[in-house]
């Protein structure tokens, strides 16, 4: 039985995979202090989460789709007073739907409108408001879009490099003086709207929406194997230029810039990210293994080092001698009472998910199993490819559902 390793560690994660898909974000605002920093003290926000209940997070949730996918992506505003949209940033989409008020469209408040864009080249790119965006960026409104190449799981692209894992470092910024009430809650006419801008001066400076001790919680690590193949996605949405620095112990190369594959890789310890960049970083692993990756953080206009963090790396065991495709046991087939049983014979196991894949090759169901049962009881009959996905290794079975 053929398998692949494969293991993604993203953060929140709006996914969608097919032909044609649907996918609704919200627009919400804080009326009160609800984001906590890393000194326990909280902010506002104004951002994008994917149900009305949700509390807002920095950034807004990742949207992955692959490449090829015809996406609506509807914009519910929510925000009880300025209007949004949602600019595509990098993705090669028509001038309609690409965000940008005045071109594109905007949504009132209690509006839903759609964007529509048929996923353009693998990669990574920004999505976030584009309307009074220096503020609206600020208060939140933003969030990583990545391309995945049709079919090819960890892939960086069709004929490009293979990697065993990845990650995603979002860098941005907080001043806390551009969260107040009368920031976040401005209103908005068909007239000039005055608002009293503070001078920009960041408290805090963020990866993927965390600094300081909130950078050292486990989930906030990245997982790497040793003897394997990462792939690092960087981008920026702050005002400040970024630093990242790798390890001189490590060969990082640079394969992709703003969504495109770099005619030649450039061998480097020391990337600098600017606002609205992206790029794609390849690590080969080794036994002595970096344990973490720094960022720094600097000043436009007077290149002056502002603030620095630390991302901790947490260094998994190389796990490719292990084959459990021919011991592990999926039964029963056909599924008649709607759930599947796995049988692991090692309870060594890091991670367990799950995607059920229709014959059209569309996921119809996915997501991480605890002990050895998945739940198929709405799947209509029919049959599909199950892919049970072990830390790095992964199985494909064929399943009949007969509920």
């Amino acid at each position: 039985m053929k398998y692949l390793f494969y293991i993604s560690f993203l953060f929140s994660v709006f996914t969608v995979i097919g032909q044609d898909q649907y996918l609704q974000i919200i627009s919400k605002i804080d009326i009160d202090p609800q984001y906590n920093l890393e000194d326990d003290s909280k902010i506002r926000l104004m951002g994008f989460t994917e149900q009305l209940g949700e509390p807002i997070t920095l950034p807004s949730p990742i949207i992955t789709v692959f490449e090829g996918d015809s996406v609506e992506l509807n914009l519910w505003n929510f925000s009880q007073g300025a209007p949004h949209t949602i600019h595509l940033h990098g993705l090669d989409v028509d001038q309609q739907n690409d965000g940008v008020p005045h071109l594109s469209f905007t949504v009132e408040h209690s509006e839903k409108k759609s964007y529509f864009f048929k996923a353009p080249h693998p990669g990574t790119y920004l999505y976030h408001c584009h309307v009074a965006s220096p503020i609206h960026v600020q208060a939140g409104m933003y969030g990583l879009i990545i391309v995945k190449p049709k079919g090819l799981y960890n892939t960086t692209w069709e004929g490009g490099y293979i990697y065993d894992a990845e990650s995603s470092l979002l860098m941005s910024e907080i001043d806390t003086n551009w969260h107040t009430i009368d920031m976040i809650r401005h209103h908005y006419t068909d007239g000039d709207v005055s608002i009293s801008i503070p001078k920009y001066q960041p408290q805090y400076f963020l990866v993927n929406g965390k600094s300081g001790s909130q950078l050292k919680e486990e989930n906030q690590t990245i997982k790497m194997f040793k003897a394997g193949t990462f792939y690092l996605r960087l981008a920026n949405i702050g005002n400040y230029g970024n630093r990242v620095i790798i390890p001189a112990s490590i060969n990082a190369k640079i394969i992709s810039s703003d969504g495109r594959p770099l005619p030649e890789v450039e061998f480097t310890n020391e990337i600098e990210v600017m606002p609205g960049e992206r790029y794609g970083v390849l690590i080969e692993t080794t036994d002595s293994l970096m344990d973490s990756i720094h960022v720094e953080y600097f000043n436009l206009n007077t290149s002056e080092l502002a603030g620095q963090e630390t991302i901790n790396i947490v260094v998994l065991n190389t796990l490719n001698t292990r084959d459990l495709s021919n011991t592990i046991e999926i039964y029963p087939n056909p599924i008649t009472n709607g759930w599947i049983q796995v049988d692991i014979p090692s309870s060594n196991i890091y991670s367990k998910e799950f995607q059920l894949f229709d014959l059209a090759g569309r996921i119809v169901r996915k997501g991480q199993f605890e002990g050895n049962k998945i739940d198929f009881q709405e799947i209509k009959n029919g049959n599909y490819i199950l892919k049970i996905k072990l830390d790095r290794e992964v199985i494909f079975h064929k399943v009949t559902i007969v509920n």
